[in-house]
């Protein structure tokens, strides 16, 4: 929409609301039945605006139903879901303030409050809210998906698969439930039930290049090499600026002996993404293989200059410099990477004095 269609819409949007004002001006203490009468036609109507989309046209309805009935609990409920359709979470999150000081038991609200807070990040409240709404008989599909969510991120992989599948009995094609669900049985190590989950959704969504590259990780962890490939092939198919499905390929590509294709996947992933961590550091561990010790000790170096807290590079660069014969070099990268949390860098001290 360019800003001129913009403009007219509020400028239509104040002309309505003027008039809306002028015609509260008219109604008396008298016509109080008349008054909740119009009231509630025009939330009505409002409602009918919003189920159609028509955001800027259910606005000023409701906020002319509040004007004249400043109790009437769902206008505020529906004015906050619009302003939070608008990306005016601060407006919105008035709006169900309000509604719930009028209802405290309005689980729809809660979980709307809910969704505000997950997208600020505040993942603990966003948490109590989700139960919230779902303790006050907001049994809704969402509901369950994003407190499923929020367990993932609280690592409570078996109660986020219960919520995912919560979630998917209240919404048989929600694919990204799937999805979800395919991830916390994953965490779990049930990979047959991750696999399946993987293909349900994309049977549900074909298009769905992150379902694909994640199911490619199940696939190269259970040893399926190819299966892996295939499936991170069909996810940059799909979506050609996916770097970490082409790094997530090499690595698959370098565990089946396919150096090559893994160099040129890794290559891949940095013209996408330059500065992509992983993706340094495996392709120089390709170099390391094929005995190309200038370039992997360069990339090395520069994966450090990014990131000086990558244990795995230290790691790397001190088996590199114990090829080249610098022992000494190579167990101070060994301890560095020891100091920073590497566990596998006790294997490689055993070498050192």
């Amino acid at each position: 929409m360019t800003k001129q269609r913009i403009l007219f819409f509020i400028l239509v949007n104040l002309q309505i609301l003027n008039v809306f004002s002028q015609s509260i001006g008219n109604i008396s203490g008298s016509n109080k039945n008349e008054s909740d009468m119009k009231a509630k036609q025009m939330y009505n109507q409002a409602v009918q605006n919003l189920k159609a989309g028509k955001y800027s046209e259910a606005l000023p309805l409701l906020n002319f139903v509040i004007q004249l009935d400043v109790n009437f609990t769902s206008a505020y409920l529906e004015r906050g879901k619009i302003n939070l359709q608008l990306k005016q979470p601060t407006e919105a999150l008035k709006d169900l303030l309000k509604c719930l000081m009028l209802n405290e038991k309005n689980g729809e609200a809660y979980y709307e409050k809910a969704i505000i807070e997950l997208q600020d990040n505040q993942f603990d409240q966003a948490f109590i809210d989700f139960n919230n709404a779902i303790n006050n008989d907001f049994k809704e599909s969402g509901a369950y998906y994003y407190r499923g969510i929020l367990r993932m991120i609280k690592e409570d992989y078996a109660m986020a698969t219960l919520d995912f599948s919560f979630s998917i009995d209240k919404k048989f094609d929600f694919a990204r439930a799937y999805h979800e669900r395919a991830g916390s049985r994953y965490m779990m190590k049930d990979y047959k039930g991750s696999i399946a989950d993987y293909e349900k959704a994309i049977e549900l969504q074909p298009k769905f290049p992150q379902a694909y590259n994640n199911m490619g990780n199940v696939k190269k962890d259970l040893g399926d090499f190819q299966g892996a490939i295939d499936a991170y092939t069909k996810a940059v198919e799909l979506n050609p600026e996916y770097y970490m499905a082409y790094n997530n390929r090499g690595h698959a590509r370098y565990l089946s002996g396919d150096h090559k294709g893994a160099s040129e996947d890794f290559n891949k992933a940095l013209q996408l993404h330059p500065e992509y961590l992983s993706a340094l550091n495996n392709l120089a561990v390709v170099q390391v293989s094929e005995k190309d010790y200038t370039a992997a000790n360069d990339n090395f170096n520069k994966l450090l200059s990014l990131d000086s807290e990558y244990e795995a590079a230290y790691v790397n660069r001190g088996y590199l410099k114990e090829l080249q014969g610098d022992l000494d070099g190579a167990c101070l990268d060994w301890n560095t990477a020891k100091s920073k949390g590497s566990e596998e860098a006790d294997l490689y001290l055993k070498d050192c004095k």
